[in-house]
């Protein structure tokens, strides 16, 4: 089959019908003016929001429990900082032997031992960790156990920068 070319005017001519259809008004179509029901009528009104929960005060076997954890966090973190000038005396004569050498095998020991001491007070952390949860799951007192457990970090936190900076120097 064979397609003949198409003149000019008969082109022109469908171009013209053609939208001349698209200019056509129909009924078929939704109007895209606002409807009532998309007008704003001021009738809503502010919402009061909710007082926020009072904290739940922690029962005493709760609070002598946190107690207990914040002590041993103390009493670990004092065994940590009574340990570390002995560990940074170490290190500093241990800065630029050889690796297995006498001065680096015992600055080495000396900082094993003060993690270990750390993690007496990572211990406390965790059991904090496990209230705090407990807390959360069952409503309980939330909030004594988040300022026990922030005080617990702050210790840890100092325990940390410390064991880094030690071990940092050792590499050295």
């Amino acid at each position: 089959m064979v397609c003949k070319p198409v003149s000019a005017p008969a082109c022109g001519l469908a171009l013209i019908l053609a939208l001349g259809a698209c200019t056509s008004t129909s009924d078929r179509y939704p109007s895209l003016a606002i409807r009532e029901a998309e007008r704003i009528h001021g009738s809503a009104q502010p919402v009061t929001p909710a007082p926020p929960p009072q904290p739940v005060q922690p029962s005493a076997e709760l609070a002598q429990r946190l107690a207990q954890l914040r002590g041993e966090a103390t009493r670990s973190h004092q065994a940590f900082l009574s340990a570390a000038p002995r560990t940074r005396a170490l290190v500093n004569a241990a800065r630029g032997s050889a690796v297995a050498s006498d001065p680096w095998i015992a600055a080495q020991a000396s900082l094993s031992g003060l993690e270990v001491t750390r993690n007496r007070t990572m211990e406390a952390m965790a059991d904090l960790d496990k209230l705090l949860l407990q807390a959360e799951m069952e409503g309980g007192a939330r909030e004594a156990v988040a300022e026990t457990q922030a005080q617990v970090n702050s210790l840890l936190d100092e325990e940390n920068a410390l064991v880094r900076q030690l071990a940092g120097s050792l590499r050295q």
